[in-house]
């Protein structure tokens, strides 16, 4: 019984982990991690819709895995800077 309810816990939180939120930028320690992972390609682009519209002419898999930048300005809207994201191929 615990066995189960523990694998079934597991099963309910780990899909939170791997998508991105589409409103937040990533903190920048766990971005970096995302940019290191083995499949993933990082985009950069004029705030998020830019980065989002250079992913999809690239073919790449949405959501993506996070985004972020040093002014913590991806999802102003006009962008006034570089945001940078990532994604799976």
């Amino acid at each position: 019984m615990l066995r189960s309810l523990l694998i079934a816990s597991l099963l309910v939180l780990t899909p939170a982990q791997v998508q991105a939120n589409p409103t937040a930028e990533t903190q920048e320690g766990a971005f970096l991690d995302l940019v290191d992972g083995e499949g993933n390609v990082l985009v950069q682009g004029k705030g998020v819709d830019a980065v989002n519209a250079s992913a999809r002419a690239q073919g790449l898999r949405f959501p993506a895995l996070g985004y972020w930048s040093p002014e913590g300005h991806c999802f102003v809207k006009p962008a006034p800077g570089d945001c940078n994201g990532v994604f799976r191929r």
